[in-house]
């Protein structure tokens, strides 16, 4: 008889159990986001049917599962500017992070057109679909010999757009 009962108290904390919801316990381990590969001194290029599009150099990157990370990074962009027949765009950072077509440049953060147009921020963030660079913090910048200081920058650049809040424009003028 006792053998009997410890049988069914055995079999009914069982099914308890069973149906008992476990929470899934949180590793740390598993929020982290370890790097897959890892180059040093690197040279991408990435090229179409007629021609070279992007090169992109960089002192380190590091490949997550979502998303690289490159330090101390050059980007050469072939430019579609109607009126330079070569334009390229040259951008520079201490850091980039690209997610998807999505790039954050951050840290001492240089764009320059050719020879007319260049830009200094500490962040600029960049879609490489849509070709629209944005930051939310000032920036310093020259347009030919023109000097362009401002905040919340809007620059689209295939069609050639530039809008800022707060900013200052000194134009030089021949004599």
């Amino acid at each position: 008889m006792v053998i009997k009962a410890f049988t069914y108290i055995l079999l009914t904390v069982a099914v308890g159990v069973y149906f008992i919801p476990i929470d899934k316990v949180n590793n740390k381990l598993d929020e982290k986001d370890i790097a897959l590969v890892t180059f040093n001194d690197s040279t991408m290029y990435t090229l179409n049917e007629q021609t070279t599009t992007k090169i992109v150099n960089s002192k380190r990157v590091s490949r997550y599962k979502t998303k690289d990370i490159m330090y101390e990074g050059d980007f050469i962009l072939k430019a579609n500017d109607k009126k330079i027949e070569h334009a390229t765009d040259y951008i520079s950072a201490n850091v980039i992070i690209k997610k998807n077509d999505d790039f954050t440049f951050l840290d001492d953060v240089k764009f320059r057109r050719n020879d007319f147009i260049s830009l200094d921020t500490q962040e600029l963030y960049y879609n490489d679909k849509t070709q629209i660079a944005k930051n939310s913090v000032p920036f310093k910048g020259t347009y030919y010999n023109h000097k362009i200081d401002g905040k919340n920058l809007y620059l689209d650049m295939k069609k050639e757009i530039m809008k800022a809040k707060n900013s200052h424009f000194e134009i030089e003028t021949t004599k």
